[in-house]
């Protein structure tokens, strides 16, 4: 009789298409993220732990991790879904309705450890990654690793994109904006957010910071005043002519 071999799980968003479920149970969990600045910090012996973990299974090109958090609550029915655009590199990450969404042309971006398993709260435009060249243990060891030091509400697992840039998070209404940190303008960064790895002469290293949360100067933690009419943002080119206008490009 042949032996029975386990199968790895399979995770919606990131080995599988997402299904309406999913979208449903994205949203949710979005809904109950802290903001960046309630978490706590992020030990740097854990980030170079992590590093090796990701170096030692090939992961470092495909796969980084990302402080955990929301900025607003959104609707029901509703998930925060990004779309990468150049000129400059930025990704725009808006609420949108699920029913406008075609499962097939998304996947998961920012995964969170839940009871379930790892879940998407954040989904991003495009196929699903080819986690090919990944070691089939990763996974395994990242949850042990992350359950083992408590850090399963503070670090998730994100699908790296918009190239080898540093970007800096920026909060829109009902929406962020990642922008290559060199073309932005009138803000102080406040914390790290993204972290991503690279091997080094076969030894795993941490890269300079990949994405950071950033304020404007004036103190606001939003873009656009709420004070203001906001900026009608049917597209990338009225977002880039909005943050011009605001002083960041």
């Amino acid at each position: 009789m042949a032996a029975l071999v386990e199968k790895p799980p399979i995770l919606p968003g990131l080995d599988t298409a997402l299904e309406i479920q999913d979208f449903r149970t994205s949203g949710a969990l979005y809904n109950t993220l802290l903001d960046d600045s309630d978490q706590p910090p992020v030990a740097d012996e854990c980030i170079t732990d992590l590093a090796e973990i990701f170096v030692r299974h090939n992961a470092e090109k495909v796969l980084g991790i990302h402080l955990i958090h929301g900025h607003f609550k959104i609707p029901k029915s509703t998930v925060m879904l990004g779309t990468n655009f150049e000129s400059p590199p930025l990704r725009w990450t808006k609420v949108t309705d699920i029913d406008n969404i075609d499962p097939s042309c998304v996947h998961g971006h920012i995964f969170a450890l839940t009871k379930d398993g790892l879940c998407a709260y954040e989904l991003q435009d495009g196929p699903l990654p080819d986690l090919s060249g990944v070691g089939p243990r990763f996974l395994d060891e990242f949850i042990i690793y992350i359950v083992k030091n408590d850090l399963t509400s503070l670090i998730g697992l994100q699908v790296l994109g918009c190239g080898n840039y540093s970007m800096s998070e920026l909060i829109l209404d009902k929406g962020t904006v990642m922008l290559e940190s060199t073309y932005v303008k009138n803000t102080v960064p406040t914390r790290i957010t993204g972290w991503k790895f690279e091997a080094t002469d076969g030894r795993p290293r941490v890269c300079s910071a990949s994405e950071t949360h950033a304020v404007m100067t004036s103190g606001n933690h939003k873009v656009f005043n709420a004070g203001k009419p906001l900026p009608k943002l049917e597209n990338v080119d009225d977002l880039k002519a909005a943050l011009a206008t605001a002083g960041i490009l």
